[in-house]
């Protein structure tokens, strides 16, 4: 990848060769609420059954679930609960558009961000279903604990620009929709061809946080460990470790966060106060025990992992009164050329085979999904390559399915 740079710097602004970037993210260059928020996959059912939809020149799934900001929302109903019967019909509607999360979100954060208040009080929401035909008025809202269903009337479904979105050129996958442990998961009979990517990154100075977050930098004290380097000044304090990791504690935060809504609000606005890249990133993950919020860089639509927090953002509402974040310096910039094109995985079948004849405990497997593998370069930091891979959840940990014999009990989760 590094010949490839030298041999056609051209395809590169001179900009992302500079060790150092100069001006932080604003609240005006921010993301807004919604693309962060927006959900993380896109199936299609059809007679041809289920395909994953995804492209690498627009996301999808973000564009599909901003035309729902338009439509006129008039009554929300619950139509079932209890009944997986009519659960897995649902998930099987025909003609249809279903928009996952990762991570079941409060439907407080979809009244927000969609702008119906009705959609309030109504539990967490999984999934949404969008008919593609125009004789339905309805949209619906799932959750895959206690089989959730809940119905909502609108005036219309913006068919003729969600048709448009998907006839772009895109990737399909044929995928089904099963079950691991209880825990629904997408299932590939086919084996999958996904891009190769590498990446040169941008940096942030340390100092650029520090005059945002710390201020007067001489009031501050400066401790320096084996790894690190601690920032500490009244109620606050910012670590730099040598892999470009931050951790910012506030020990004064603006209000006590009581609920998943109070979480998903101030990790995104303190995201944004604290100049964070939030380009291609999302809602990935909330723990409600530990009330932490990941985002996650995603590629194509697939999640990207990295034994350090580069491509993660962690919000953690810790002890009923500070704050923790946890960033990277870096952030990634630009997509640049590799030697390898495609990566061909195993489909599910084989994957599952190959995990039980590897000795992997199949009863603490509680999630199965495709991601992006960050692989530093030993030469650069600011140049990385992201793997195709499968990733495995056991114990609440995604670990890359080829090191799952060296990961499990290490962590690859990115949380606080």
């Amino acid at each position: 990848m590094s010949v490839s740079l030298l041999t056609n710097p051209a395809r590169f602004s001179g900009r992302v060769y500079e060790k150092k970037a100069t001006t932080l993210n604003t609240d005006e260059t921010a993301r807004k609420m919604i693309d962060v928020y927006s959900p993380t996959q896109l199936i299609q059912n059809s007679d041809k059954g289920k395909e994953l939809l995804t492209s690498s020149s627009t996301n999808l799934v973000s564009e599909i679930f901003k035309t729902m900001q338009d439509y006129h929302y008039s009554h929300i109903e619950r139509v079932s609960q209890g009944n997986q019967k009519q659960y897995n019909q649902m998930l099987n509607k025909s003609d249809s558009l279903m928009l996952n999360y990762n991570n079941p979100i409060s439907s407080d954060m979809l009244a927000q961000i969609l702008h119906y208040s009705q959609f309030k009080n109504k539990g967490d929401v999984k999934r949404l279903i969008v008919p593609l035909k125009s004789s339905y008025h309805y949209v619906y809202l799932l959750n895959d604990d206690k089989y959730t269903i809940y119905k909502v009337k609108v005036s219309t479904l913006k068919l003729k620009t969600i048709k448009q979105i998907l006839n772009q050129k895109m990737n399909k996958n044929r995928i089904e929709l099963r079950s691991v442990n209880g825990n629904p998961y997408i299932y590939f009979p086919n084996q999958v061809k996904m891009k190769d990517y590498g990446y040169m990154l941008q940096e942030q100075t340390q100092n650029s946080y520090l005059n945002r977050i710390i201020g007067n930098t001489t009031a501050a004290s400066v401790k320096h460990q084996k790894d690190k380097t601690i920032y500490s000044s009244q109620n606050q304090d910012l670590t730099f470790d040598n892999n470009d990791d931050v951790i910012y504690n506030n020990y004064r935060p603006n209000q006590k966060i009581t609920s998943q809504i109070g979480a998903l609000k101030s990790a995104y606005q303190n995201a944004v106060q604290l100049g964070i890249s939030l380009e291609n990133t999302k809602f990935d993950t909330y723990n409600p025990k530990k009330q932490n919020v990941n985002y996650r860089l995603y590629i194509e639509g697939f999640p990207i992992y990295s034994d350090q927090q580069l491509g993660v953002y962690n919000y953690r509402f810790m002890n009923g009164n500070m704050e923790r974040f946890a960033f990277s310096l870096r952030d990634f910039e630009v997509p640049v050329p590799t030697d390898k094109q495609t990566i061909t995985l195993p489909n599910s079948r084989n994957l599952l085979i190959d995990l039980e004849n590897s000795g992997v405990n199949m009863k603490q497997i509680n999630g199965i999904r495709l991601g992006y593998q960050v692989i530093p370069d030993n030469q650069n930091k600011l140049i990385v390559t992201l793997q195709p891979s499968w990733f495995i959840k056991i114990n609440n940990q995604w670990i890359n399915y080829r090191s799952l014999d060296t990961q499990i009990g290490k962590g690859n989760s990115n949380e606080l």
